[in-house]
């Protein structure tokens, strides 16, 4: 006995170092080198599976490239011309907004990042695309490439901060195609005897769609304030826009969900069916745990009309008591925020720094030391009137602050007599094609009221540090937080971080440089932006607001501490939910739930489990 017990014992012993990593050498995706990798007779059989919807990617700008390598249709003209153009990516199997995670590959002259000696190559872009238009695709697709050992990412419009639409030698699935938009005004709610009216959504759809359809009727839905950005990844990540403040984020009016595992599974998930997975893909993240094809999501009655209005602190020069009154009355703005935001305010604003500042006040002759901040308030079923008696007693207190030549304050409002019209005038397609790394804070009363003001004052500064101090940089000041998000019911919550229940403002900082060349490759300099914004921003956020986090959709990547900023006390939950419906871990993203087990070389291309 006791020598079947040595046995025992040292068999469980063995096993225990196996799955702890120690015996085997780092297992790494399958890559087009390696002996393993599918043969072209094997793709053409998938292709043929899949009835003609496997895509080898032709780069949209090798038409810009001496001999168009990959025979791109698209003039080179055409390309130079949308290359900033968010709707332009979108359409393309391809491209993302921010190519610099797809290791800047054949770039159109004259963009961010482009290097003649790079040449055109598919580099960081998928090796393989399924252009999905059935769940039955998508299934087939992933089980084929997880069964292989192959990388799986997806793209719904490559509307990405954080690289997760692209990945080297991977099968990409493309849900653009997946695009189903239909009202059902009496939709079961499962294992009740209730409907709801909803809209039923593929997760290729754009919101700029959605939106469109819903006020046709007198609805509306909570969308981001691009209209170009897709379902897919806005409401997995959490998802907030104009409405955010009134009813909570996307990922909470989730009522159902269908999602493709890399299993093969084609699963209807809800309250009440596969709830855990249902769980993770309200808020847990894009990209991770299956490929979401299709939501039921709720919507609202459309405003009567909306009052639009716009705060500005402008220094009127850079001498140091000018200065000083900007940073000082912008932390007063701050702290003004979550009241008016409980009586019903929400808005977006930017503050900028040095040349950044010209940008968003032309009235600036020269860059300042100080700081510009623009903040533009909206309130739903008021009109201007409304809405500035309201923000009246804050433009007064700022005005008090300060004198007329120390300090410019302004206040303009005016009154959109429908949700469209409004939206139309806050939205607009993103600015892709930019290098950009972006560190964020969810902030709430205790860090923008409770907070001493010199110590507010103290970490705006450190905020709005840039690398570059001549050209400054810019912040953006969401109010997508408050009575909204307090007001969801838990039933509704799902995995979006806790922090979001008592934040107020969303504020995103930039700042770093990020500029590749043909001595700094993207891994460098995403490597040496990150190292940056982990001396400077990071330590500030910890110091300020060390008990919030991130908003993951619009936080930085590289975060070191991402589990507790971005899932919180989610990311337990979500590592054994990740475990079970991706057990091949065949989708990774940076800063993803268990990312921190492998490494992803930009240079290579390599994807392999650290240790």
């Amino acid at each position: 006995m006791t020598h079947n017990f040595k046995h025992a014992f040292l068999g469980f012993y063995f096993w225990l170092l196996f799955c702890r990593g120690i015996f085997a050498l780092p297992r790494c995706k399958t890559i087009p080198s390696d002996p393993n990798w599918p043969s072209s007779t094997e793709w053409e059989t998938l292709n043929n599976t899949l009835g003609g919807a496997l895509l080898k990617p032709v780069p949209v700008a090798s038409s810009c490239w001496a001999g168009n390598p990959f025979r791109s249709p698209v003039p080179c003209g055409i390309v130079e011309a949308n290359w900033t153009s968010g709707f332009f990516h979108s359409k393309l199997p391809e491209s993302v907004d921010y190519p610099i995670y797809a290791n800047n590959s054949c770039l159109p002259p004259g963009s961010a990042g482009f290097d003649l000696t790079q040449g055109c190559h598919l580099g960081g872009l998928p090796e393989y695309i399924v252009i999905a238009t059935t769940e039955n695709q998508v299934a087939h697709a992933v089980k084929w490439a997880a069964e292989r050992n192959i990388r799986i990412i997806v793209k719904g419009t490559g509307h990405d901060l954080n690289g997760r639409s692209s990945g080297t030698f991977s099968v990409s699935i493309w849900t653009r195609y997946l695009n189903k938009l239909e009202r059902n005004p009496s939709w079961a709610v499962p294992n009740t005897h209730k409907t709801e009216d909803v809209f039923i959504v593929g997760s290729g759809q754009q919101w700029g769609n959605v939106l469109q359809e819903a006020t046709q009727i007198g609805r509306v839905v909570t969308t981001g304030q691009d209209p170009s950005v897709g379902l897919g990844g806005y409401i997995q990540g959490g998802g907030h826009g104009p409405l955010s403040s009134t009813y909570g984020l996307a990922a909470h009016q989730v009522l159902q969900v269908t999602v493709v595992t890399t299993t093969g599974q084609i699963l209807v998930a809800n309250d009440n069916t596969n709830k855990d997975i249902f769980w993770a893909l309200r808020g847990g993240g894009g990209g991770q745990y299956g490929v979401v094809t299709e939501y039921v999501i709720k919507h609202y009655p459309a405003p009567a009309s909306v009052a639009l209005g716009t705060l500005a602190i402008v220094p009127q020069s850079s001498i140091d008591e000018n200065s000083n009154s900007s940073w000082e009355a912008t932390a007063a703005l701050l702290a003004a925020l979550p009241e008016l935001m409980d009586a019903g305010v929400a808005g977006a604003g930017t503050l900028a720094t040095g040349e950044a500042a010209i940008q968003f006040s032309p009235s600036l002759q020269t860059s300042t030391t100080g700081i510009v901040a623009t903040q533009v308030l909206w309130a739903f079923n008021t009109t201007s009137t409304g809405l500035t008696a309201l923000v009246a007693p804050l433009v007064a207190h700022l005005r008090a602050q300060s004198s007329n030549q120390t300090l410019s304050i302004s206040w303009s409002a005016e009154t959109f007599a429908n949700y469209t019209a409004f939206y139309h005038a806050i939205g607009g397609s993103n600015a892709a094609g930019s290098p950009s790394l972006v560190s964020s804070r969810l902030l709430g009363r205790a860090e923008l009221i409770d907070t001493p003001r010199e110590e507010v004052v103290s970490h705006l500064r450190t905020a709005l540090r840039a690398q570059n101090e001549t050209a400054g940089t810019f912040a953006t000041v969401g109010l997508q937080g408050g009575p909204g998000l307090q007001k969801v019911p838990m039933a509704r919550w799902g995995a979006v971080n806790n922090v979001w229940r008592t934040a107020y403002i969303h504020l995103i900082t930039y700042g770093a440089t990020l500029n590749s060349s043909p001595d700094r490759s993207p891994k460098q300099a995403l490597a040496d932006a990150a190292a940056y914004m982990a001396e400077v921003r990071e330590p500030m956020w910890r110091q300020w607001a060390p008990n919030t986090g991130a908003y993951m959709n619009e936080a930085n990547p590289f975060d070191t501490q991402f589990k507790h900023d971005f899932y919180g006390a989610s990311y337990s939950r979500l590592m054994d939910i990740k475990g079970q419906y991706d057990p091949s871990r065949s989708l990774f993203v940076l800063s993803g739930v268990g990312s921190d087990e492998w490494d992803y070389d930009l240079d290579s291309g390599k994807l392999c489990r650290m240790g």
